[in-house]
């Protein structure tokens, strides 16, 4: 027998059926986790009776070299040379690779370009040069503008934001050589942090308060500089260490991550409130933990988020993980799905030692630095296999019974409004975002290795484990509606063992939804 085959075994009870570590039967799918070091990491999943066919992780190939990268352009020889060396391989073949296992450090530069927009995938050597030039010209007119506005550096915008950005800029990856306290340019920190409260600069750090500035005049009529954005600058600018190219790379950066940094906080409100029905759907033993910690809103995870695990792996680790994340292989939203493997592997200790958010909160960011970025990226492509197994599962026995696919959610502190909706939706036939957030409280029994399909999805008898889920859909007078708004009779909305459907959020519909993933014949 081997090691696998024992530790199955031994979580296992006389009749096959998994069991959990406390003896429970009928252990869900979503928890079949072990942490033995084999080809797929910490996140290893068992195949047993009870396991969906999920795709295996593709995150274990090297990282894309020269080489490798060469053979996506036209090729060249002595008597057919490649003069445009335009790029014949499709953007997915490209993103894949990279997605697989990253870039080679002397690639990356390059390969940015493409993944951040600033190179068109169908582009000449031609075209790329004049893309260079073209967009160093505009930066250097963009920062004169400025630079040499005197009135305009008197102005009070202008000079809170500078303070801002200093401050920002002199406190960000100040331990890293290439942004480390240059005393030609304003002395030593000793003195500097004697007089201003504040460390000394350098070339790369001014250069750094340039390009936000610039980048605030820029996107001033839309957002501007907020702070935390130089998290963000920082990975770039070493890459790059060129002034417009950092600040074009950057632009298209945050043309996705804008929504982070609103002053109403309604985009890091999505993320997380999408982050907890992903623990919901994925763990729902940690998600009810975390109701009764009064920790459900995901704050925990807030900086992961907003910045992107910058303050959680270690900077080289930071650029590996950012350009895994700009393929948008699977999702744009992949980062959701790094930061539920996470909590995953912690899951364990959450649930049995932390009782208050502040606990919750703390043990997370003291995750720092202690997190292995290839683990995590593994167990986040297993993660978004699992959920979208179980999510499609629900959405086809909704389907089938003409029920929404997804509802909207309507915030708890807007009661005057969430009435308002539910009375429009009754009178337009429409029920889908009248009622709250609602998922999954319920024990897995997915396809098996076989390939053969769920009772729930044939209309056969469920096994014999309690089976509780949310109710479908009502209105406000709590009867039950149907996907055309009209009113079902209880035994309508029921499935065939008696149970009623749970909902999947708009939020995590669209992710499953816009995935531009595909299995089939799928290589590396």
């Amino acid at each position: 027998m081997t090691k696998r085959e024992s530790r199955l075994a031994a979580t296992a009870g006389v009749d096959g059926t998994a069991r959990s570590r406390d003896g429970d039967a009928h252990m869900s799918v979503w928890e079949e986790w072990i942490t033995e070091n084999g080809d797929l990491g910490a996140f290893e999943v068992v195949s047993t009776s009870t396991t969906a066919n999920l795709p295996r992780p593709i995150r274990m190939q090297p990282a894309l070299s020269a080489e490798r990268w060469f053979t996506f352009f036209e090729p060249s020889t002595a008597d057919q040379p490649n003069t445009e060396f335009r790029m014949t391989a499709d953007s997915d073949t490209v993103c894949r690779a990279v997605f697989a296992g990253g870039i080679e450090e002397d690639m990356r530069p390059l390969v940015w370009k493409y993944l951040l927009s600033i190179y068109p995938w169908s582009s000449t050597e031609r075209e790329r040069q004049a893309i260079d030039k073209e967009k160093a010209d505009e930066y250097w007119i963009l920062k004169s503008k400025w630079l040499n506005d005197q009135e305009l550096k008197e102005t009070p915008d202008f000079i809170e934001q500078t303070s801002r950005i200093e401050k920002d800029v002199l406190r960000t990856d100040r331990t890293l050589p290439l942004f480390a306290t240059d005393s030609g340019f304003g002395g030593g920190d000793e003195a500097n942090i004697s007089e201003h409260g504040l460390p000394g600069s350098s070339a790369s750090l001014e250069k750094m308060k340039d390009i936000l500035m610039t980048f605030h005049r820029y996107d001033q009529g839309v957002l501007g500089y907020v702070q935390g954005m130089s998290d963000l600058l920082a990975p770039i600018y070493s890459v790059y260490q060129d002034e417009p190219t950092t600040f074009w790379a950057f632009t298209a950066f945050m043309k996705r991550m804008r929504s982070h940094f609103l002053r109403d906080q309604s985009g890091m409100q999505d993320e997380l409130s999408t982050m907890a029905q992903l623990v919901e759907i994925a763990n729902p033993r940690l998600h009810k933990h975390l109701v009764q910690c009064d920790a459900d809103n995901m704050f925990c995870c807030y900086r992961w988020l907003l910045i992107w695990f910058k303050r959680e792996f270690g900077f080289e680790d930071v650029l590996r993980l950012w350009e895994v994340l700009w393929t948008d292989y699977l999702t744009d939203r992949f980062v959701l799905f790094v930061a539920l493997a996470i909590l995953q592997r912690h899951a364990d200790v959450i649930i049995d030692h932390l009782r208050s958010p502040e606990e919750v909160l703390k043990y997370v960011q003291d995750l720092s630095d202690t997190i292995d970025l290839n683990d995590a990226l593994k167990g986040a492509e297993m993660c978004f296999y699992k959920v979208r197994f179980r999510v499609n599962a629900v959405e086809q026995i909704r389907k089938s019974r003409n029920l929404p696919l997804f509802v909207s959610s309507i915030s708890d502190d807007e009661p005057a409004a969430a009435a308002a909706v539910k009375e429009e939706n009754e009178e337009s036939s429409s029920a889908d975002a009248e009622v709250p957030l609602m998922t999954f409280e319920w024990e897995d029994n997915q396809n098996s290795g076989s390939g053969e399909k769920d009772p729930l999805l044939k209309g056969d008898e469920t096994p014999e484990s309690d089976i509780s889920r949310t109710p479908p859909l009502t209105s406000s007078r709590g009867s039950i509606l149907d996907s055309n708004g009209k009113e079902m009779s209880p035994e309508d909305a029921k499935l065939d063992d008696g149970t009623t459907l749970p909902r999947i959020s708009e939020a995590v519909h669209r992710i499953f939804a816009e995935s531009s993933y595909n299995e089939v014949n799928s290589t590396v």
